[in-house]
């Protein structure tokens, strides 16, 4: 049986794709014609009827031609391929699903101000992703000229990273801005890079402090599943143990020196902890009034009465 053979013309009627589109993958190497006359006319085969559908198919979801090029090839699976232009897909889709909640938002206002016009261009612009990358530059300054432990630094990035859903609340989008300005305050990276060179000296040993800090948290998880309060006997024990973990962490004697530079740290960064774990617990769904991180905040509230004993 004769195979079937198409001009040019006859593949753009049966393609649907124009002559000069046609012309333009086979100049690119995409679609080389099976033959070509004595006159130079392209022919082409069944198979490149088949192989120009693969081709459309595939640019109408958006592939370049060079990831074409190397699927035809068989350089690259078409099913990874296909699954890495999903998640795309999928990522894009959920950009303008938040694009859309920020608009929404936005109107709400009758008369919309630059204020929500920069809220409008943090959220748009700036992706899970990214957000990622200024909480790792926001640890990264902060550790600069301090021995902070590599292990410890991943794991408080991992714990102060959000996300903002694909479908934000207003509120959700609000907590996305504020956490943006937290982290990109430099008055606040400086503070908090004079606090950690402050503490992670090469005194410091931060195997005593997260041990410190694990049995502490053990310690005020159970004490809040009892109903304890901060300001019982119970949080008591627990805020003078800990101060004491600390200071062994520091090689500090746990004295009146000791007790003043810990208030001070506390003066200074305790309310901005507690909002930006606030805010964390907005863009989760969590319930404000417990955010996460909350073991921190009974803590903090439990030693308030050691830190203002008089000497």
């Amino acid at each position: 049986m004769k195979e079937e053979r198409h001009t040019i013309g006859e593949l753009a009627k049966l393609s649907g794709v124009s002559v000069r589109r046609i012309r333009f993958y086979s100049d690119s190497g995409l679609l080389p014609p099976a033959t070509r006359t004595f006159s130079n006319y392209r022919v082409y085969s069944a198979e490149d009827v088949a192989r120009l559908d693969l081709i459309r198919a595939l640019r109408d979801i958006g592939l370049g031609l060079a990831v074409i090029r190397k699927i035809l090839s068989r350089r690259l699976s078409l099913t990874d391929v296909l699954t890495m232009r999903l998640r795309a897909l999928e990522a894009e889709i959920a950009s303008q699903r938040r694009v859309a909640a920020v608009l929404r938002a936005t109107l709400k206002s009758p008369d919309p101000t630059e204020t929500d016009l920069r809220r409008l261009w943090t959220v748009t612009t700036l992706s899970n992703a990214q957000f990622r990358l200024l909480v790792e530059r926001f640890y990264d300054e902060v550790a600069g000229g301090a021995q902070m432990d590599d292990a410890w630094k991943r794991q408080m990035i991992e714990a102060s990273t959000p996300e903002l859903p694909d479908d934000p609340t207003s509120a959700q989008i609000d907590a996305w801005a504020e956490l943006t300005a937290i982290i990109t305050d430099e008055s606040y990276v400086a503070e908090m890079r004079a606090n950690a060179g402050a503490m992670w000296t090469a005194e410091f040993d931060p195997a005593a402090y997260a041990e410190a800090a694990n049995r502490t948290l053990a310690k005020v998880r159970a004490a809040m599943d009892d109903g304890a309060e901060p300001d019982s006997a119970s949080g008591a024990a627990i805020a003078q143990e800990w101060l004491e973990g600390l200071a062994r962490a520091m090689k500090r004697a746990p004295d009146r020196a000791f007790l003043d530079w810990h208030l001070d740290q506390y003066r200074k960064h305790h309310a901005r902890s507690i909002r930006y774990q606030q805010l964390l617990a907005i863009l989760r769904g969590n319930d404000t009034g417990s955010p996460v991180g909350s073991e921190w905040h009974w803590i903090n509230e439990a030693m308030r009465p050691r830190l203002a004993q008089p000497e």
